[in-house]
C-alpha cells in the first residue's frame, strides 16, 4: 500500500472512530443525539460553525457542498435531522458574527457552536498531567495553522508555497507533541489515554489529507484547509465528552 494510501486510511479510520464515539456519548448522556451536543455544552472554550444551509437530504446538501468548495469555503455536510453544509468554522463568536453580518455567507446562514475545551486532565496519573496538557495544545497549534493559511490564501497575502512550508511545520510539531505523549503513556492502556493517543494520530492524519495541489487552485486548496481544520473541531469535541465525561 502507498504512503498517501496508509495516510488516507488512517484519517478515515481515526474521524469514524471519533465520529461513532460522540454519537454513542450524546445520546446516553443527553438523550438528543450528535448535533444537540453542538449548543448545549457548558464547556468555556468553544469554536463557531458557520452553516450556509440545512436541506433535506444529503445529495442536495453534497450538491451545494461542491459549489461552497469551489469557492474555497469547506463544503463540509452535517448529517443530522438535516443535511447542514459548513462553510468554515472560527475561533470566536465574534469572527463568525462579522461574516454573518456581511451578508458574503448567504441570507440563509448561521452559526454552530462547538464546544472544545477546557480540557480536563484530572484523569492522568499525577505524573502525566503535564504530559497530558502538553498533548492537548496539539489543537490550538493545529487550528490556528490551518485557519491563518485558509485565510491567507483567500486574502492573497500567502502563496501556496508558503502555505505548504506552514504546513509541514505545522504537521512536524503535532506529530512531535504525539511521540512524546505516546513515548510518555507508554505504559498506560486506559480510555481515557487512549482516545487522547487517537486525537493525536488523527490530528496528523488531518494534516496529511491537505490538498495543496498547483494545479487545482487556489480556492480548492482553501477549501481543503477549511475541511480539515472542521473535522479537527469536530473530533477535539469528541474528545471533550471523553476526557471530561
Amino acid at each position: 500500500m502507498k504512503k498517501s494510501d496508509r495516510q488516507n486510511a488512517l484519517a478515515v479510520a481515526a474521524v469514524a472512530l471519533c465520529f461513532m464515539l460522540t454519537l454513542g456519548l450524546t445520546y446516553f448522556l443527553g438523550g438528543e443525539g450528535f448535533l444537540a451536543a453542538f449548543n448545549q455544552s457548558e464547556a468555556e472554550v468553544k469554536c463557531y460553525l458557520l452553516c450556509g444551509g440545512a436541506y433535506e437530504s444529503a445529495e442536495l446538501a453534497r450538491s451545494a457542498a461542491e459549489l461552497v468548495k469551489s469557492r474555497g469555503g469547506a463544503g463540509y455536510v452535517l448529517l443530522g435531522d438535516n443535511a447542514e453544509v459548513v462553510l468554515s468554522v472560527y475561533a470566536s463568536a465574534e469572527e463568525a458574527e462579522g461574516v454573518l453580518a456581511d451578508g458574503s455567507a448567504g441570507a440563509g446562514a448561521y452559526i454552530k457552536e462547538v464546544a472544545v475545551g477546557e480540557v480536563s486532565v484530572e484523569w492522568a496519573p499525577k505524573e502525566l498531567r503535564e504530559d497530558a496538557e502538553r498533548a492537548l495544545g496539539y489543537f490550538d497549534i493545529a487550528f490556528e495553522c490551518l485557519s491563518e493559511c485558509a485565510d491567507g490564501i483567500e486574502t492573497s497575502t500567502l502563496t501556496l508555497a508558503d502555505v505548504a512550508t506552514r504546513v509541514a511545520v505545522c504537521r512536524a510539531r503535532v506529530d512531535e507533541l504525539r511521540e512524546n505523549f505516546a513515548t510518555a503513556a507508554r505504559e498506560l492502556s486506559d480510555a481515557r489515554s487512549t482516545e487522547l493517543k487517537l486525537a493525536l494520530v488523527t490530528a496528523v492524519a488531518l494534516i496529511d489529507n491537505i490538498s495543496l495541489s498547483e494545479s487545482a487552485g487556489a480556492p480548492r486548496a482553501a477549501s481543503s484547509l477549511r475541511y480539515q481544520c472542521v473535522q479537527l473541531v469536530l473530533c477535539r469535541e469528541a474528545l471533550l465528552s471523553v476526557l471530561n465525561g
